[in-house]
Order: C-alpha cells, then structure tokens, then sequence
C-alpha cells in the first residue's frame, strides 16, 4: 500500500485514531502489534530507550511470535549502530543480518539476533519533545522483507506513533521527576549525599536483569520490570519526609518509641505514592504500581521478622526483595551519623550473610554474580 493510499484508507485512518487513545509503552507496542501486521510484515517487535545519561540503551516492551533470550538487556549506547539511528532521526533497513555480520564481526547484539532467528530487521527513531529517546524496531525470520514502501509507511506512521509515545513519556516522566525532588529532599535530609539513589536505581536495574535472565524469577520479569525497578527503587524511603530530624540524624541508636515512629516511614510513602497514582489514574495513567511496593515493603525480611507487615518469604513483593538488598548494601558502604562506612568488600559480606534471613536466597545469589558490575557502579557514583 502507497502512502498517498493510507488517507484514503478507512480502516487505516480508524486504527491511527486508536492508537492515540494509548497511554502506556505496553499498550502502544500491543496495539501497534495487533493493529498494523497487515501493513508491515514482522515476528518481533519492540521499544528500547537509552537512559537519562544517554549512556546505555535498554528494552522497555518486546512482542514476539518466538522465544527472546535477550528479553533483559542493558548495554553501552557506544557499543551499538543504534547510536547513529537514534542521532540521525532516520530509520534503517537491515535486510541481510548475516551479511551484516560479516561486515561487523564485533557486532554482538547482531550474533544475538541470528542465533534467535531473526534474518532482517528495521529501525525507527523515537522522538520526544524533538530529541531522539530510543527506537521502535521491526523484526523478521525471513532475509529481505523490508523495502521503501514500508519506509514509507513508517515515515507516517511514526509521527502518530512519536505523538502517543511523546504523551506516555512525557506524563511518566514528570510524575516521575516530582517524585523524585520529594525523594531527594528525604535522602539529603538522613545521608546528606547526593548519589545514594543514583547508585541504588543502578544497583537495582543490574540485578534485576540478572535474575530475569538466570533465575527461577525470570518468568516474573520482563522488560517493563525492569525498568520500573529502576526508575522507582530511588522512592524507597521517600516517606522519610514524614519523620522528625532528631530521629532521622540522631547520632546514637534509638529508643524503641523513636524505632516505632521511623518505621512509619514505609506507610508515609505508600500513602504519598498511592495519592499520586488515584490521580493519574483519574486521568486515564497508571505508573506507581511497582513503586508502591517498594516503598511498602522493602523492610520486609524473608525470615518474617521485618515491617511494617511482617510479610515472609515470597509473600514480600519481588521488587521490594531486590531493592532490598541493594539499599543494604549501598547503606552500609555509608558514613552515617551514628556508624563509619564500610569498605566495598564488607557491604558486600553483609549481604552475603543475610541470605535466607535478611534477604531471598535467589536474590543473594544474582548478586554475587554482578559483583563486578555492582563495583563499578559503586566506583562510578561516589561523593
């Protein structure tokens, strides 16, 4: 179909008016998915972005018709040809990975997509407020599917596609970012550093896609796990702008009472995180799902003996079970008012020794295994 025949096109016009009642990364790829098959032909579909640094590029959706063992994926921007699509604004067509390949033996990500089947693909730029953010990217088993005409398409297709992807983003992003000032302000209120919650959304992403690509729990997680976890494990303790600063920076240990009125701090968040999401929702979003969790429950133990619930063992949501672990840690690499900091080696052994106490076995056990990445994060973010 020509482009000039898409205005002409009932159905067409009707679906792209569809499309713009989306809110979600999850329902514009679902819908885009379902709606658009007949148009453009593809196995696989998804949305990646790159990070506030525009230093790593990440899956946020995948649809696909087969199995994905990359569903979990963060890697260097630098590292990858997706860095001159987004910069350039202009969608590619590669309609021979294998030939690809071998013009670009060190092309990892293209091994991947090969061994997974896929023979050719096609990329679209993703624009937000005028600056690239990500791509949308078409794939198929079969090697030269793709051809002008399906540019074509795509060039008026993604400027409806950018649109409902711009309202998504942009209303995410700002909720976020409020959220986020009211976090920093707790954290600057107990820490008096500026990069706790930067290291620990780092922390958390890491680990999280660890374990969705090597643990029982990878089931349970998907892209949008993943991003979510990064994005709200810096509220854990958002509800400490609730709680009195001669508790928050008493240099000693507190009293019992004073124990009693700190761990309030965990319902003070969700109360603050559930009074955004009614109101999104109001507006047809909803974003805080996953953030409500954390706040809640990432005191939580899994021998049952943390609060506010007492929840024990995989009744304590698995958001609030990584987050957990990765704040441990990070508090204990901290000089606090009442303690010294330790080294990197003895966080880590905290860690370590609270497996099946403190923290979930499989959790502990994915952290060990990103130890190197966890270094350097904790190197990379220091104050």
């Amino acid at each position: 179909m020509r482009s000039i025949e898409f205005y002409q096109d009932n159905k067409f016009m009707h679906l792209i008016q569809l499309l713009h009642s989306k809110t979600t990364f999850k329902d514009i790829l679902e819908f885009v998915s379902n709606a658009f098959r007949e148009y453009i032909p593809f196995n696989r579909i998804g949305i990646a972005s790159v990070d506030e640094d525009r230093e790593f590029i990440s899956a946020r959706k995948i649809i696909s018709e087969d199995p994905v063992a990359y569903r979990a994926y963060e890697v260097p921007l630098s590292q990858t040809s997706l860095e001159a699509v987004i910069k350039s604004g202009m969608p590619r067509i590669i309609n021979n990975l294998e030939v690809y390949l071998d013009r670009n033996p060190d092309s990892v990500w293209t091994q991947r997509m090969l061994g997974e089947g896929v023979r050719s693909s096609l990329t679209l730029p993703l624009r937000v407020g005028g600056e690239n953010v990500g791509v949308m990217f078409f794939s198929h088993k079969e090697p030269n599917v793709y051809n002008e005409s399906h540019l074509e398409f795509l060039r008026f297709l993604s400027a409806h596609i950018s649109t409902v992807f711009e309202k998504s983003f942009l209303m995410r992003e700002l909720a976020l970012t409020t959220v986020l000032g009211l976090a920093n302000l707790a954290e600057k209120r107990d820490l008096e550093t500026g990069q706790h919650i930067k290291r620990l959304r780092y922390y958390s992403r890491a680990l999280a896609i660890e374990m969705a690509t090597n643990s029982v729990y990878k089931d349970q997680m998907d892209e949008e796990f993943i991003q979510d976890i990064y994005d709200f494990s810096p509220l854990h303790d958002i509800g400490k702008v609730g709680i009195s600063d001669a508790i928050l920076r008493k240099p000693a240990k507190l009293t019992p009472e004073e124990f009693t009125e700190m761990k309030k701090h965990t319902v003070i968040g969700k109360e603050i995180l559930e009074a955004i999401e009614d109101n999104l929702k109001s507006k047809g979003f909803s974003f805080f799902r996953m953030g409500i969790e954390i706040v809640y429950s990432h005191q939580e133990k899994f021998n049952g003996s943390g609060y506010p619930q007492g929840l024990k063992g995989e009744a304590i949501p698995l958001s609030a079970r990584i987050v957990s672990a990765c704040d441990v840690f990070d508090a204990c690499s901290l000089q606090r008012v009442y303690k010294e900091a330790y080294s990197f080696e003895q966080s880590y052994g905290i860690v370590c020794a609270g497996t099946g106490s403190h923290f979930d076995p499989v959790v502990v056990e994915a952290f060990k295994n990103i130890k190197g990445k966890t270094e350097k994060i904790y190197g990379r973010f220091r104050d």
